[in-house]
């Protein structure tokens, strides 16, 4: 794998999902807000926004698999330089986030076995799972970059293959014609975090010839149109034969076929590297993607203690701009926060 100090499209593409993950946590303001508009023509666009959306999450696996696959490190240096680092990080918001809910809610005192069961309770695992999930994705590296970098091409392929019929068409297949569910849990298939970062680690050299194919590119984004209008329809057939339009099994297809919209974006924003190259003073770039992990970690916090702006821009804009408006000023201030966090000695190596 080619060896590149820093390759600005994946900052573009962590911006990007930042945004993403924020919005998905926004329930009926955002998220979940086509759940409210079920006899309203802004049922089906919002539903497509929100199925996209899980996206995110995907794309943050894509590039870390990019990046940290094809690397060569001993475990000593992996736990010191790596995992070392989200344990602590884990910890120490954990701690902060509890005392912010503590100061919120006013209902529990503080003490020391209390925190330390909130790190393992519910509120605390939902917000954070994705570092959790990275932990443990950081824990097996080196397996990952053994199987990695062994792989050929066909295997690849047949990876991705495996993943969109067994992940995406036959649950769909089986929900259509009432069959039960074939529960086949493949390794490596089934677990998103793996999959996804091998697929980072497998376009990576691939991104530049693939994204320059502009036949190759149209037919990826028709597929992406089309699985994407194909997920949107199996939730409202669910919907349909249910009745019921939860948060929860409103989700049941919405990763169907991520893989397919993530490789897409994957892709289309390689094209943007050279352009970004041109441009030497990267301001704005930077403010935002040496922030990622902070304003992942601060976001709830920022989205509670703002949501006011939500609610003034609201009879403004509508619930769907005003949900834009406000996370784009939480993600604003945040990354505000974290990067004068970063001056205090000690922060700047873990943020």
């Amino acid at each position: 794998m080619k060896s590149k100090s820093r390759i600005y499209y994946f900052d573009y593409l962590k911006i990007f999902a930042i945004f993403l993950v924020v919005f998905n946590h926004t329930e009926t303001r955002g998220f979940f807000l086509f759940s409210q508009q079920t006899n309203s023509i802004l049922f089906f666009p919002y539903m497509l926004i929100s199925i996209a959306d899980k996206v995110a999450v995907p794309l943050l696996f894509m590039v870390s698999g990019a990046l940290l696959l094809g690397k060569q490190e001993t475990v000593q240096t992996l736990w010191k330089k790596r995992i070392s680092k989200y344990v602590v990080v884990i910890i120490l918001f954990s701690f902060i986030r509890y005392l912010f809910k503590l100061a919120t809610t006013k209902n529990q005192p503080f003490t020391i076995l209390g925190f330390f069961r909130y790190i393992y309770a519910a509120p605390m695992e939902i917000p954070y799972w994705f570092l959790y999930a990275y932990l443990a994705a950081l824990i097996m590296l080196p397996f990952l970059r053994k199987m990695a970098q062994n792989l050929s091409n066909q295997e690849f392929k047949y990876l991705i293959c495996l993943q969109i019929i067994i992940v995406g068409i036959l649950p769909a297949l089986e929900y259509i014609f009432r069959m039960g569910s074939l529960y086949l849990n493949i390794p490596i298939v089934a677990d998103s975090i793996i999959f996804y970062m091998l697929l980072g680690y497998y376009f990576r050299d691939k991104a530049e010839s693939l994204s320059k194919n502009r036949s190759f590119m149209f037919v990826l984004w028709m597929l992406t149109i089309v699985t994407l209008i194909l997920s949107a329809w199996m939730v409202m057939y669910q919907y349909k034969t249910t009745g019921i339009l939860n948060e929860d099994s409103s989700q049941s297809f919405f990763n169907n076929f991520t893989p397919i919209l993530a490789v897409t974006l994957f892709l289309s924003f390689s094209k943007l590297e050279k352009k970004i190259n041109y441009n030497k003073r990267h301001y704005i770039l930077n403010y935002f993607s040496n922030a990622i992990l902070g304003v992942y970690l601060l976001e709830e916090m920022g989205r509670i203690v703002l949501s006011p702006i939500y609610t003034f821009f609201k009879p403004l804009v509508g619930e769907f701009l005003a949900c834009w408006i406000w996370i784009s000023i939480v993600i604003v201030v945040a990354a505000a926060v974290v990067n004068l966090l970063k001056l205090i000695p000690g922060l700047k190596k873990i943020l």
